[in-house]
C-alpha cells in the first residue's frame, strides 16, 4: 500500500520573510521611481545694500547628516545663517516627507546679482536674479533717530484706476516689544495687500537696524489729489535693568502722502480703460490652422496679460464678425498674480469656432488698446490676423426625410412617452391628488396671510402720513444706493443684461422730476429705455456706451462681447460733474463712493 506524499508547507516564519522581502523589494523600487528635487526660492527679490533675506533650499527627501553644497553663494553673498528641518505632511493618504535648508544672506555688493544652480542628490536648482538697492538719502538723514519710516511710492504719472506701489519700512535700532502697524487705508482708492509683513535686519554705516517691511498696491477711484495718510508705529522699548516694568511707550508717525492722479486722456479711444506700463496678448488654437473641417469645433484660447492692472480690469474681448464661422463663447477666467513689479492681470477667454463652409477663412486681426503709462500714450495689444484652411466634412449624413414633413419631424421632441409610461403615470394619479390638496390648503393660508399685511401696512400708512413719507423717502435713498451697487457689480462682471436694468433703476429714482434744456420738467420714475436716459443727459461718450449697450443686448449676432467698466466710469464722471455743481446748494452724491 502506497501512503500519500503531502506537499511541503512554508512555516509561518518562511511566509513572513518571504513576505518581508517583497514589502523590501517595492519600497526601493518606488523610491528608485520617484526622482527627489531640489528647489529654491527667496522672500524677496529686491532687497537693499547689507539687508539680510533668506534662500530656501526643498529636498523632497527626508535627508539625516548630509547638506548642499553652500560654496557658489560665497561669490556674490555672505552666508549668515543656516537652519535645516524635516517636515511630514499627509495628503489624502499619501505622504511626503521634506528637507528644508533656510540660509540667511546678505550681499556683498549693490545691482543685479544671481543666485546661482545649487546641486544635491543629484538634482539642481534654477539660478534666482536679486537687485540690491543702495541706501536711500533719506534713510541715511534719519540715522541718528532710533525709530524711523521711510516711505516711497512707485516713480511716474499716477492715473486713475491704474496702480500705485506703496512700500513702507520702519526701522529700529532697538527691539521693540507689542509692536503693531495702522491698518492701511486710503479714501478714494482700493488698495491690496502685497504679502506679508516682511521681518529683517540690515547695516547702515556699520549700525544696526531691524526693519519691518510692508508693500500695497494702491488703485485710485477719482483724479485729482489723492491723500495716503501717515502710518503709526506702536510699541513698548524694554527697560534692561527692570523686568517687572511695561516699558516707555513707542509712537511714530510718518508723514501723509499726496498724489496728482490724472484722469482718462482725451485721446483715448472709447474701449474699457487699461493704464499700464505693459499689456501683451496671445492666442493658441487646439488644431492647426490648416487641418479645420467643416462643422467639427476647435477651441480658441485668448490670453490677455496686463502689468498693474487686476484680473477683474480686463474687459472680455470682442470678436469681429466671419463669414462661415461661428462662435461659442465659454467663460472667461480672470486671474492675477503677484511679482515685484506689484499686481499682474490675466484674463483666459476661451471659445469653441465652428466653421460651416470648406475653403479658405481670415480671422481679423484683434486689437485691444490700452494706455502706455512709461510713454504717456495710446498703444495697442495686436493678434494678427489668420488664414484658416477648411476641409469637407468627412461623415455627411443624407437625411431619408425631405421637405415639410422632414423640417416637422425635426421639431419633434426627441422622445414620446411610452405607453407603459402613461399607464404608470395613470397609476400615480391618486398619489398626486394628494400632495396636490396639501399644496392648494398651503396657498390658501399664505394669501391670507399675505391680504392682512397688506391691510395691516396700509392702515398704518394712513395713521401716520409724514412718517410714511419720511421713511418713503430714506427707503428711495437706500433702494438707490442698492441699484448704484448692482450696476456697479454688474459692470465689474460684464452682465450687459444686469447693467441695463439696474442702470435704469438707479436713475429712474436719480432723475426723478430733474430739469433740462429739452423739457422744463421730467418725471423720469419709470424709465423703461436707455433712449429715455440719453435725453436727460448731455455726454456724447456716455451715448455713444449706452448705444453700444443696446446694440449688443439686441444685435442679431452674438459674436462680440461688451465689457462695462467704460460705463461705469463714464457714469461715475458724469456724477462727479453734478455733485461739484451742486455743492453751493448742499446736495449730496446719494450713490456712494463704491
Amino acid at each position: 500500500m502506497v501512503m500519500p506524499v503531502k506537499p511541503a508547507q512554508h512555516t509561518p516564519i518562511s511566509q513572513q520573510l518571504i513576505i518581508g522581502l517583497l514589502l523590501i523589494a517595492s519600497l526601493l523600487i518606488s523610491t528608485e521611481s520617484l526622482a527627489a528635487n531640489l528647489t529654491a526660492s527667496v522672500d524677496r527679490k529686491v532687497v537693499g545694500e547689507n539687508d539680510t533675506f533668506t534662500l530656501l533650499l526643498r529636498y523632497n527627501e527626508q535627508v539625516s547628516f548630509r547638506s548642499p553644497d553652500l560654496d557658489p553663494l560665497e561669490q556674490d553673498f555672505r552666508v549668515l545663517n543656516k537652519k535645516q528641518s524635516t517636515q511630514f505632511r499627509s495628503v489624502n493618504g499619501n505622504s511626503e516627507y521634506f528637507t528644508d535648508w533656510a540660509i540667511v544672506l546678505s550681499p556683498k555688493r549693490t545691482g543685479t546679482l544671481t543666485i546661482p544652480a545649487i546641486h544635491f542628490g543629484g538634482s539642481r536648482t534654477q539660478p534666482i536674479q536679486i537687485e540690491v538697492q543702495a541706501v536711500s538719502s533719506s534713510v541715511k538723514e534719519k540715522l541718528a533717530n532710533e525709530f524711523f519710516f521711510d516711505i516711497r511710492v512707485s516713480e511716474g504719472p499716477a492715473y486713475v484706476q491704474g496702480q500705485i506701489l506703496y512700500t513702507e519700512k520702519f526701522y529700529y535700532a532697538t527691539s521693540p516689544e507689542g509692536a503693531s502697524l495702522s491698518d492701511f487705508q486710503v479714501t478714494d482708492a482700493r488698495v491690496q495687500q502685497l504679502g506679508e509683513v516682511r521681518s529683517y535686519q540690515t547695516i547702515i554705516e556699520g549700525q544696526r537696524f531691524g526693519v519691518y517691511e510692508r508693500q500695497y498696491a494702491v488703485f485710485p477711484e477719482e483724479s485729482g489729489t489723492l491723500v495716503i495718510p501717515g502710518q503709526r508705529f506702536s510699541g513698548r522699548i524694554p527697560n534692561p535693568y527692570d523686568r517687572w516694568s511695561r516699558g516707555q511707550p513707542l509712537s511714530v508717525v510718518s508723514k501723509p502722502i499726496e498724489i496728482n492722479v490724472l484722469p482718462i486722456p482725451a485721446e483715448y479711444p472709447q474701449s474699457p480703460w487699461l493704464p499700464s506700463p505693459k499689456v501683451s496678448i496671445s492666442e493658441t488654437y487646439s488644431e492647426s490652422l490648416q487641418n479645420w473641417k467643416v462643422g467639427e469645433p476647435v477651441t480658441r484660447t485668448i490670453r490677455l496679460t496686463a502689468q498693474g492692472l487686476t484680473g477683474s480690469q480686463l474687459p472680455a474681448i470682442a470678436l469681429p464678425v466671419v463669414d462661415k464661422l461661428r462662435y461659442y463663447p465659454d467663460q472667461s477666467n480672470h486671474a492675477e498674480t503677484l511679482t515685484e513689479a506689484g499686481i499682474q492681470g490675466e484674463l483666459e477667454q476661451s471659445m469653441a469656432v465652428v466653421p460651416t463652409a470648406e475653403g479658405r477663412l481670415v480671422l481679423p486681426e484683434i486689437r485691444v488698446p490700452w494706455w502706455n503709462t512709461q510713454l504717456q500714450k495710446v498703444d495697442y495689444a495686436v493678434l494678427p490676423s489668420r488664414t484658416v484652411v477648411v476641409a469637407a466634412a468627412t461623415n455627411i449624413q443624407t437625411p431619408s426625410v425631405s421637405g415639410p414633413s422632414a423640417a416637422a419631424s425635426q421639431n419633434l421632441p426627441n422622445s414620446l412617452p411610452h405607453p407603459t409610461q402613461a399607464q404608470a403615470a395613470s397609476a400615480e394619479a391618486p398619489h398626486n391628488q394628494g400632495i396636490w390638496v396639501v399644496i392648494s390648503a398651503l396657498l390658501l393660508i399664505s394669501n391670507i396671510i399675505s391680504v392682512f399685511w397688506l391691510w395691516r401696512m396700509r392702515h398704518a400708512k394712513t395713521a401716520s402720513p409724514e412718517a410714511t413719507s419720511t421713511s418713503s423717502s430714506a427707503r428711495d435713498a437706500q433702494t438707490q444706493k442698492q441699484h448704484w451697487q448692482a450696476f456697479t457689480n454688474a459692470c465689474r462682471n460684464n452682465d450687459a443684461a444686469t447693467i441695463r436694468s439696474a442702470l435704469l433703476q438707479w436713475a429712474s429714482l436719480r432723475y426723478t422730476n430733474t430739469t433740462n434744456t429739452t423739457n422744463t420738467t421730467n418725471n423720469n420714475s419709470n424709465l423703461k429705455q436707455l433712449a429715455q436716459l440719453k435725453q436727460i443727459t448731455h455726454d456724447p461718450k456716455l451715448h455713444a456706451a449706452l448705444d453700444e449697450l443696446d446694440a449688443y443686448l439686441y444685435a442679431a449676432s452674438d459674436s462680440s462681447v461688451f465689457n462695462g467698466t467704460n460705463l461705469l466710469a463714464l457714469v461715475k464722471g458724469l456724477e462727479n460733474k453734478a455733485n461739484l455743481s451742486q455743492q453751493s446748494t448742499g446736495l449730496k452724491s446719494l450713490y456712494g463712493g463704491s
